[in-house]
């Protein structure tokens, strides 16, 4: 069997710095924000590069309390892409209402181009989410935030360690033949690269089990540059109290468990290394897949045709067209590091592949299948089948092989060859 995600072995790797750590909590006997909490909250805000940081029960919290420490009520709007299945419901937690905007067909990610047309007096915030461990293109939607002074709250908790080139002093170009894209060349001049979660506003990260970082249970941060936001996120997170007993506002309790801030100090120092994992085995798929299965990459331009965009923009393809290639592998547009949590390959044989593959031993998963505006509980937000066509179509689409740094090559190859059979078939 090869399961899609085995955090036993990772855990097996750390065994020793872990069992360490959870003991020298456990003797202290401070298990509700104690030091190291504030230790990994100091710590995670400096691997970002941000100023302040504080640490919450989940993902989830972590962004409804940034709406609310923004300044969001009952009522407001707030956009986000309608892929996002998770993301929604830390929006609606509050009273406010989603927003939703389709998504650009090669990165899944929030399309920017769309956000304009969502916007009314009622918007308070854009989540951009960088979906599947890809960044969304922040130069466009910061933007946007700017000129119509919306703040952007980032969900980054698919994305721990993604970066983006953000600042860019020159950009050169050249085209050997008009129009055509395989032979363009790009220098890009004078770039520092900005991790996720120190871009926009405020930045919100889960700490699930399956994430790049993960602890083992919940747990989530909100990082941000603003200490106001920051003042308001440490209130909200334990009944509004400014001192015991003394609450200023309506707070609730979502605070991050010690013992989990102590796993995820072990954990933080590899973070790195193993996103650079995922990118290799990232690459291995997409190489690999390349023959059996005539895997192309979204954004190959052989195969699809080059209409607009610039190298820190996402081009506008169009959606991908599966009549040629048995599936459609990941795309990292040229901006960004990609850290791949998710490696989601497109095919209009989705079902009947992972059902093959389900029989093969190989496990794998879909995030996600139904768009926002489809779920059940989501239908007071008044859309219809055919509002966000390329949500819809990509979650019927979509499916994610296994991924994680513990992953081997060769179990690697061996789903490559069984997806290569699957299509010989």
């Amino acid at each position: 069997m090869i399961r899609f995600f085995d955090i036993t072995r990772q855990n097996k790797l750390l065994e020793k710095e872990l069992n360490k750590a959870i003991w020298e909590v456990i003797n202290k006997g401070n298990y509700i924000l104690g030091e190291k909490v504030g230790e990994f909250e100091r710590e995670f805000a400096k691997y970002l590069g941000g100023k302040f940081a504080v640490g919450v029960a989940s993902g989830t919290d972590a962004l409804s309390l940034s709406l609310l420490a923004i300044g969001v009520t009952r009522g407001d709007e707030v956009i986000l892409p309608a892929n996002a299945y998770p993301t929604v419901f830390a929006v609606a937690a509050i009273g406010a209402v989603p927003r939703l905007v389709d998504i650009d067909p090669i990165t899944f990610n929030i399309n920017p181009d769309k956000i304009p047309q969502a916007l009314t007096k009622k918007t308070k915030a854009i989540i951009p989410v960088h979906l599947y461990g890809q960044p969304a293109n922040m130069r466009k939607i910061l933007e946007i935030g700017k000129k119509y002074q919306v703040p952007i709250i980032e969900d980054c908790c698919q994305a721990h360690g993604s970066s983006i080139k953000y600042y860019v002093s020159g950009i050169t170009y050249k085209k050997e033949k008009k129009g055509k894209i395989p032979n363009t060349k790009y220098e890009i001049r004078n770039t520092e690269e900005k991790k996720v979660g120190s871009i926009g506003d405020v930045g919100c990260f889960s700490f699930y089990p399956t994430k790049n970082l993960g602890c083992f249970g919940d747990g989530g941060m909100v990082v941000t540059n603003n200490e106001e936001i920051y003042k308001k996120v440490k209130l909200l997170r334990m009944y509004g109290e400014e001192r015991r007993y003394n609450s200023i506002l309506l707070g609730r309790n979502s605070r991050l468990d010690e013992l989990q801030a102590a796993i995820l100090l072990v954990k933080l120092k590899y973070l790195d290394k193993w996103n650079e994992k995922r990118r290799k085995m990232a690459e291995l798929y997409s190489s690999q897949l390349a023959g059996p299965a005539a895997c192309v990459s979204q954004g190959d331009a052989s195969s699809r045709p080059f209409m607009s965009g610039s190298p820190f923009g996402e081009a506008s393809l169009g959606s991908p067209s599966l009549a040629s290639p048995a599936i459609i592998c990941p795309f990292e547009t040229l901006y960004v590091k990609h850290v791949n949590h998710l490696f989601v390959i497109r095919t209009n044989k989705r079902d009947e592949l992972k059902k093959y593959l389900e029989e093969k031993g190989i496990q794998t998963a879909i995030h996600y299948p139904v768009p926002i505006h489809m779920v059940p509980s989501m239908k007071f937000l008044d859309y219809k089948k055919g509002d966000f066509p390329e949500s819809e179509k990509a979650c019927e689409e979509i499916l994610s092989l296994p991924m994680y740094p513990e992953l081997k090559d060769k179990e690697v190859k061996r789903v490559v060859d069984e997806i290569g059979l699957f299509y010989s078939k």
